[in-house]
């Protein structure tokens, strides 16, 4: 699976994860223990942002399509902001989710609610793979963000019942780690 890019990233650089190396980026230096516990934790990205926060986040739909093919499968794109309720864009994240009708995670994605809110909501078993971690920048996301400063992302997939069900990329506002001083 592969997302299409709507809106260039150019990657300054990039951490590829896999068994051998997941444990060795703890320790690295160059990326700060903010963007770590961001970047690297493997849990609901929501929940941990309304922790942070203290704020309730929302979804700002961007772009839903749905592509139906063979008769039984659903290829569902989707392109959201999560924003806390003061109007603040945190984080861009687009997905791409391939499952079949008979599937009852299908029936639960088409909510518009952030995506790890719903899961945990509906007690959905998954597992999140953590693939790449990149650092850079994008003129569409800097002037979203308002900043005009290199950007975080990563990119994972979800299994779900052992099958990957969605690639999802988050590209994360500079301004995030602000919340973690305020604690």
């Amino acid at each position: 699976m592969h997302i299409n890019i709507l809106h260039p990233f150019h990657k300054i650089f990039t951490i590829r994860i896999d068994d051998k190396n997941y444990n060795k980026i703890y320790s690295k230096t160059d990326i700060p223990i903010e963007w770590q516990m961001i970047l690297i934790n493997e849990g609901s990205f929501t929940k941990n942002l309304h922790c942070l926060t203290n704020k309730k986040t929302s979804i700002i739909m961007q772009q839903k399509y749905n592509h139906n093919f063979y008769k039984t499968t659903t290829r569902n794109i989707r392109c959201v902001w999560l924003e806390n309720s003061i109007y603040t864009k945190l984080t861009f994240a687009r997905s791409l989710w391939m499952f079949t009708y008979k599937d009852s995670i299908y029936k639960q994605l088409n909510i518009n609610q952030p995506i790890g809110q719903l899961l945990i909501e509906s007690k959905i078993d998954i597992y999140k793979q953590i693939q790449e971690i990149y650092f850079g920048y994008c003129q569409y996301l800097e002037q979203s963000f308002d900043i005009a400063e290199p950007i975080w992302g990563r990119r994972y997939i979800l299994y779900y019942n052992y099958k990957a069900y969605a690639i999802i990329q988050e590209f994360f506002s500079p301004n995030i780690i602000n919340f973690f001083h305020i604690l």
